[in-house]
């Protein structure tokens, strides 16, 4: 680590809370054409369990369209709950023919390709992420551009992005009434929403995840990267790694 990372890990263990906004905040530091939205721990693992609830609704939804299809849903669902992409090249093969089924019972009532079982994807993207640790995200402003109007067309935050795009009518209907069900949903979607304005504009701030409410900064502050958690509960691990990611705009 250099002099100048060292030093900023420094300051950013040593910051006082004074003025740190709620813990529900996020932050949002800008670095040229790059923004990083920075989640608390406990936030990052809320939007998680949005995307687990979410497809846990979206299968029973899509279950609806084909109840004999339940006993193969849930064989291909208790296999995808941990699972991460590596493991997929691994799949069962018993698990591979109930995915397979479930798929087949979609087509004949309208959904198309692998439709019936993207709830599995959602599942399999949302452990990817959970195994990562990493708790902040970084676009560059035209990626944060995309996925605003992304979220604005379709409804769904970043964590679901792509899960609303191009569906067949039976998929787009499940999807909705499964969105509908999700406690949260559309809360986290403003708060997404705010997010990615203050990226899209390149603006540095802050957003309340409870109210979608955004706050400006005239630059970003180191000490409000560890927003809304106490600093005895940093790892220190987390903040070196994340001097490391905002130091490789800068190079």
């Amino acid at each position: 680590m250099s002099a100048r990372s060292a030093i900023a890990a420094a300051l950013i263990l040593a910051a006082p809370l004074i003025g740190v906004p709620p813990a529900s905040a996020s932050e949002v530091v800008v670095s040229g054409a790059s923004c990083t939205v920075i989640h608390t721990p406990a936030e990052h693992e809320d939007v998680l369990a949005l995307s687990g609830v979410f497809a846990a609704n979206w299968s029973a939804e899509i279950l609806r369209d084909i109840p004999s299809a339940a006993e193969d849903m849930a064989v291909a669902r208790s296999w995808h709950a941990d699972k991460t992409s590596d493991a997929l090249a691994e799949i069962p093969e018993h698990v591979r023919a109930a995915v397979d089924r479930v798929n087949t019972a979609g087509h004949r009532v309208g959904y198309r390709d692998e439709e019936a079982t993207a709830p599995l994807r959602v599942l399999v993207d949302r452990n990817d992420h959970r195994r990562t640790g990493r708790t902040w995200q970084t676009f560059s402003t035209d990626e944060a551009r995309k996925h605003l109007e992304t979220t604005r067309r379709t409804g769904a935050p970043t964590a679901l992005s792509g899960t609303h795009e191009n569906l067949s009518i039976p998929a787009d209907e499940s999807w909705q009434r499964a969105w509908e069900r999700t406690p949260g949903a559309r809360a986290e979607a403003a708060a997404s929403s705010a997010e990615l304005r203050l990226c899209a504009g390149r603006t540095a701030g802050t957003v309340d995840r409870a109210t979608a409410n955004a706050e400006t900064h005239d630059a970003p502050v180191v000490s409000l990267l560890v927003l809304g958690v106490p600093l005895g509960h940093i790892h220190t691990t987390t903040v070196l790694r994340l001097l490391e990611e905002i130091s490789a705009f800068s190079r």
